[in-house]
C-alpha cells in the first residue's frame, strides 16, 4: 500500500477503490492513527484559524453577533482567535499585526475602523497594507476605499424607518432621539434619517450622549428637564433605551402610556426591562453566515460581493402605544 495512497484517503480524495479505503481506515483503526493538523496546515499554507477583531466584548450586540460568528467558523472547520480592543485605537492596530503574524486565514473586522466616519490616516493605511494580504470582511461597517474582500451589514437604515414608520402609525408627530455618537457612522446614518424624517425638532430633541444605559439615562433627563416633551423616543441601541426607560419610572412618567420608548439591536436588556422594548434584531445568525461565507470564499480565492446587505426583523414589544390625548 503506497504513501500515496494513504494519502488520498486521508484528504478524502474519491480516486481510491472501496476496497483499499476500507483496508486504509481499518488499519488507522488499529493503530488508532490521528492526522497531523499541523502538519498538514504547513502543507496546506493554511491555519484554519480566523481572527475576530471587536471594540467591546461586554457590550451585547458585540458578544451576540461574536457567539454567532464563533459557531459558524467551528461549524466550517476554523478555530477563531478575538482580539478585544476595549474601544482603543493603539490596541486595535496592535491586533492587526498580532493576527497577522499568527498567520490567521482571514480577518473578521468589527467596529473601531469599521465604523468610523473619519479613520486616522496612517491607520487606514496599516489596515490597507494588510488587507492587501489578508482577506478581511468588515462586520456591520465598512472602510469606504479599502481593498476589503466584503462588508456584510444589516440593513439599520431600514431597520430605523421601520421604527419611525411604527411610531407614525401610532399617531407620535413629536419624536426624540436619544443617544448616538458623532465619530461612530451607524449613529450618523440613524440621526440622518431621523432629521430627514422630523425636521425642525426642538434642540433638546437630539441628545447625542453616547452609547450605554448611562449615556440614555443622561438624554433623558436632559430632554425633561429641558420642558415640551416628545410623545416618543427614538433610542439609538436598546442600552440606551434601557437607561432613558429607568429615568422616565423615576420621574413618574408611565411608559407607553405617556411617553413611547423604542431600542434597536433586540439584546436581552430588551426582554427584561419593564415594559420590554420594542426594538429591531440585526438578524444576527444571518449576518454572521453571510460573514463567514464571504470571508471564505475570499480564502479560498473567489471573489465575493463587496457589498451585502442582511435585511432586519422588526421585534414590537409593548413599549410603544398612542399618544395620550389631553383634553
Amino acid at each position: 500500500m503506497s504513501v500515496a495512497t494513504v494519502s488520498r484517503v486521508l484528504n478524502g480524495h474519491n480516486t481510491v477503490n472501496e476496497v483499499l479505503r476500507e483496508r486504509v481506515e481499518q488499519a488507522m483503526r488499529e493503530l488508532r492513527f490521528r492526522p497531523n493538523r499541523i502538519a498538514q496546515t504547513l502543507y496546506h499554507h493554511r491555519s484554519k484559524t480566523i481572527g475576530c477583531i471587536l471594540p467591546d466584548i461586554g457590550n451585547p450586540f458585540f458578544s451576540q453577533l461574536f457567539l454567532q460568528l464563533e459557531i459558524g467558523a467551528f461549524e466550517r472547520g476554523y478555530t477563531m482567535i478575538l482580539g478585544n480592543t476595549v474601544s482603543t485605537r493603539d490596541m486595535e492596530l496592535t491586533y492587526l499585526h498580532a493576527l497577522t503574524e499568527r498567520q490567521v486565514d482571514g480577518l473578521l473586522y468589527l467596529g473601531g475602523l469599521a465604523n468610523d466616519p473619519a479613520p486616522d490616516p496612517e491607520a487606514l493605511r496599516t489596515l490597507n497594507d494588510i488587507a492587501e494580504r489578508l482577506p478581511i470582511v468588515a462586520v456591520n461597517g465598512d472602510v469606504p476605499g479599502a481593498p476589503l474582500a466584503s462588508s456584510v451589514r444589516s440593513d439599520e437604515i431600514g431597520g430605523t424607518r421601520t421604527l419611525l414608520d411604527l411610531l407614525r402609525r401610532h399617531g407620535h408627530t413629536h419624536v426624540a432621539f436619544l443617544g448616538g455618537q458623532l465619530d461612530v457612522t451607524t449613529s450618523l446614518e440613524k440621526l440622518d434619517l431621523y432629521r430627514e424624517r422630523h425636521p425642525g425638532v426642538p434642540n433638546h430633541w437630539i441628545q447625542l450622549t453616547g452609547l450605554t444605559i448611562e449615556a440614555g439615562r443622561t438624554a433623558m433627563s436632559a430632554l425633561l428637564a429641558a420642558g415640551t416633551p416628545p410623545t416618543a423616543c427614538l433610542c439609538v441601541n436598546d442600552l440606551v433605551a434601557a437607561g432613558a426607560l429607568a429615568v422616565a419610572h423615576e420621574r413618574g412618567l408611565n411608559v407607553p402610556r405617556d411617553l413611547s420608548i423604542v431600542g434597536f439591536d433586540d439584546i436581552f436588556v430588551a426582554q427584561v426591562v419593564t415594559p420590554p422594548l420594542t426594538s429591531v434584531n440585526h438578524n444576527y445568525a444571518e449576518v454572521a453566515r453571510q460573514s463567514l461565507d464571504a470571508l471564505l470564499d475570499a480564502i479560498e480565492g473567489q471573489k465575493p460581493a463587496r457589498h451585502i446587505t442582511v435585511p432586519t426583523l422588526l421585534i414590537a414589544r409593548e413599549s410603544v402605544s398612542d399618544p395620550l390625548v389631553h383634553h
